[in-house]
């Protein structure tokens, strides 16, 4: 319990820095709305560079491990790795449709798990809500398929944009809860 009371006490003494956080990703995920198609970009950019890395560090680790089966699989993981963050840099756009399509088969699969577990599940109070999220989540990923490959160029962005303000009035609102608590 002490420790609990001395990380809340940290942390109040942190609050205009949860404020200060929030507003700067408020301020990017505004930015992120208002330029879809740089965020898009940026977005792919940024995953293309940690697919190099992670093919990088998937070639290292095959040639340090023994055995020619581990190490060719290994290996051509990171050359499948470094190929596809290639292809982020070479193709941004290309890459861009890829990945707004295999999210919005994502959000459909989603949206169906989510309304096949609300139906099987309704003595569960409110209930309704994971019902009328899962139908939310499959009509968006629907509409994101149905405008596909066209919408590739700001899907990315505004989701990036919507993430950071959501993100950034969480730590907002985190910051105040704790200034409130002083």
């Amino acid at each position: 319990m002490i420790s609990t009371e001395n990380n809340t006490q940290d942390l109040k003494q942190k609050t205009g820095w949860f404020i200060f956080i929030g507003v700067i990703l408020i301020i990017l995920g505004c930015l992120a709305l208002g330029y879809q198609f740089i965020a898009t970009v940026f977005s792919v950019y940024f995953i293309g560079s940690l697919l190099l890395i992670a093919g990088i560090a998937q070639i290292i680790h095959a040639f340090n491990i023994k055995g020619f089966g581990q190490t060719s699989l290994w290996a051509v993981m990171g050359i499948l790795y470094i190929f596809i963050g290639l292809m982020a840099y070479f193709q941004p756009i290309a890459v861009s449709s890829a990945f707004t399509l295999l999210i919005s088969l994502l959000l459909v699969i989603s949206g169906f798990t989510q309304i096949f577990a609300s139906l099987n599940n309704r003595e569960i109070p409110r209930w309704g809500w994971i019902l009328a999220s899962g139908i939310i989540t499959l009509i968006l990923g629907l509409m994101i398929i149905a405008g596909w490959p066209y919408d590739s160029l700001w899907v990315l962005g505004m989701f990036l944009g919507i993430d950071l303000i959501f993100q950034g009035w969480a730590y907002v609102a985190i910051g105040f809860a704790l200034k409130k608590r002083q």
